[in-house]
């Protein structure tokens, strides 16, 4: 089969699985522009209100059973080429948030909040596991008394290329997590994290460096 034609075909598909019962797609405002190249969405509800927001999803892009809220104005979602993602919540609020997935990379039911007119930002090929929270907010405002200043400020969160986030982890604010770094299960981290380094507990503190990973399931050691 040509290659064009398979391309219309993954188009269609895709359009077919965004207009299926259990799918929603619900866009209100103005100037929204939305980019679905032939990216896959599998009972997703994807909600867009404002004014001036912007969706892409990459090629050979699939989600299942997630949802997408943009919620503001000037608002950035990217969602990366031949993603996987399996549930989760991704919403994005106030005014210039942003949200960048990396390509090939793979999620199961997350949360992923940008908020404050910070960002969060994934790169390439990064695992993210079951119940994962990352976040560039506190969510609500702590303020001095006397003076009247906000003294929480959200702050970006930036992921680097290949991390693995281990199940149920937290990301808080102002994190930079450096490429083929581990985070694991469980832990909250408050403080960046250097390449090639795992962290654990709460908080976060360095376990073990000079480290990478691999997807493929470890064997057993067979015996000397």
């Amino acid at each position: 089969m040509p290659q064009n034609l398979k391309n219309t075909l993954k188009r269609i598909h895709g359009w077919w699985l965004r207009h299926t019962p259990g799918s929603n797609v619900s866009i209100s405002g103005d100037d929204h522009r939305v980019i679905w190249n032939d990216s896959r969405l599998n009972h997703c509800r994807v909600e867009i209100s404002g004014t001036n927001n912007r969706l892409e999803i990459g090629a050979d892009a699939i989600l299942w059973n997630a949802k997408i809220q943009l919620t503001g104005s000037n608002l950035f979602c990217h969602i990366g080429a031949r993603t996987r993602i399996r549930g989760g919540t991704f919403v994005l609020m106030d005014d210039n948030s942003r949200l960048e997935i990396g390509d090939v990379t793979t999620m199961t039911s997350p949360v992923i909040v940008a908020q404050g007119g910070a960002g969060v930002k994934l790169g390439r090929d990064c695992m993210v596991a079951y119940g994962s929270d990352i976040r560039c907010s506190d969510g609500h405002s702590v303020i001095d008394s006397a003076s009247g200043e906000t003294l929480n400020p959200a702050a970006d969160v930036v992921i680097g290329n290949h991390v693995w986030i281990g199940i149920h982890s937290q990301i808080l604010k102002g994190v930079t997590i450096a490429d083929h770094a581990i985070v694991a299960a469980r832990s909250v981290v408050t403080r960046s994290v250097t390449g090639g380094t795992v962290v654990g507990g709460n908080p976060a503190k360095p376990l073990r460096t000079g480290i990478t990973w691999d997807r493929r399931q470890p064997v057993k050691r067979q015996p000397f």
